[in-house]
């Protein structure tokens, strides 16, 4: 969906974009998951415009580095976005902000909501990849 010389820049180079949509979710769902969900406080629409455009560009970068491997991109995806949260959480452990933010729906949801998105950025790229 990006171009196929994007698509080849990430053959050549696999590794290194590897580690760059490994670091882009752990970061981004760490950072992000108290300002996207709405209806809780602090959300912000701005922050999810660019959430789910890094999450876009990821979807993008696992086209490039693995070929019909939807459940292999959801499993990490739904991994690496619990520990990006769980990394958060830990470092502000017993903040008042997130107290809001710790309840089981949120902890269990917003992983489970960034790898179905994920998945289906890639699975859609993947479909017009093909295309092209």
């Amino acid at each position: 969906m990006l171009g196929e010389d994007f698509y080849e820049q990430v053959q050549k180079k696999r590794t290194n974009f590897l580690i760059i949509s490994i670091i882009a979710i752990v970061f981004n769902a760490g950072i992000t998951f108290t300002f996207v969900i709405p209806a809780l406080k602090g959300f912000k629409l701005f922050s999810l415009l660019i959430a789910l455009f890094l999450y876009f560009i990821v979807a993008n970068i696992f086209v490039g580095l693995f070929s019909d491997r939807l459940l292999l991109i959801f499993v990490s995806s739904l991994l690496l976005s619990a520990l990006g949260m769980g990394w958060r959480l830990l470092l502000e452990w017993g903040e008042f902000s997130l107290v809001e933010h710790t309840n089981p729906i949120v902890l269990i949801g917003y992983p489970c909501i960034v790898a179905v998105i994920i998945s289906f950025m890639y699975y859609f790229s993947t479909k017009f990849k093909l295309s092209s």
